[in-house]
């Protein structure tokens, strides 16, 4: 691949600039997901156990809780980077030539290695508070990956319609906190009227954290689940390719 390192040195420096400011540094990368688990663990267990009952163990909940909102978290700030980035990087867009989707991958890349951090870490906490671990917790991992396709092909889309109509980003920060509360992450599916089921299962992020969930607690996953799973991705990334190429010649010209 012709512009490999390219890709390589912007996703290292990406990944490397988050905390680049601070005395610890790259360290806040890890130090930053521990933190969250054990909030979840410590606090949030003990708060919602009472409300949800279906939750029996100890850390239920808040295993339920962290395998969804570790990757809604980067999933988020990923598609917030996505929409902005050529507006971020309007110096290099403007004077250098390369194919500007390199800038999209970067962040996408710097992200999965964020993701493949947060769920390393979850899985020593698990094994640490004697909750069972499967080999199926593999699973996670290639789930990572097509949550990130997921997200690129949003953020193709995002890039240029941006620049396009600005008002967009406002719009977008407002839809975000919507589809969070949206998907079932911080509450079950099941505590909801029945008749807003349908609208949930409308929603692809369901099945992408619905799938996170059965894996952490060594439940099968549905092959309906995994195949919606697919399709979004593949739909995504079809629909934000398309939209990517008719708008991105005028990028340069708008920033």
């Amino acid at each position: 691949m012709k512009y490999a390192g390219l890709l390589r040195d912007l996703t290292l420096k990406d990944f490397k600039s988050k905390y680049a400011s601070s005395h610890l540094g790259i360290l806040w990368n890890i130090l930053m997901p521990i933190c969250y688990i054990l909030i979840y663990t410590l606090i949030f267990s003990k708060l919602m156990m009472a409300k949800l009952p279906q939750m029996t163990g100890s850390f239920d909940y808040s295993i339920y809780l962290s395998s969804g909102i570790l990757a809604w978290t980067i999933f988020n700030n990923s598609l917030t980077r996505l929409q902005n980035v050529f507006i971020e990087n309007s110096n290099i867009v403007k004077k250098v030539y390369f194919p500007k989707v390199i800038l999209l991958l970067a962040i996408i890349c710097s992200s999965l290695i964020e993701l493949f951090i947060n769920y390393v870490l979850l899985f020593i906490v698990l094994i640490l508070i004697g909750h069972t671990v499967t080999f199926s917790y593999l699973l996670i991992f290639p789930l990572l990956l097509l949550l990130q396709l997921f997200a690129f092909g949003i953020g193709l889309a995002l890039c240029v319609t941006t620049i396009h109509f600005r008002d967009l980003s406002h719009i977008f920060s407002i839809v975000l906190p919507l589809w969070f509360w949206f998907t079932p992450i911080v509450y079950v599916k099941d505590i909801i009227p029945t008749e807003y089921h349908n609208l949930i299962e409308w929603n692809p992020l369901y099945y992408f954290i619905g799938m996170f969930q059965n894996i952490v607690f060594n439940k099968p996953l549905p092959f309906a689940d995994f195949s919606t799973v697919i399709i979004s991705t593949l739909v995504a990334l079809i629909l934000g390719t398309l939209i990517y190429k008719k708008l991105v010649k005028d990028v340069s010209d708008l920033i």
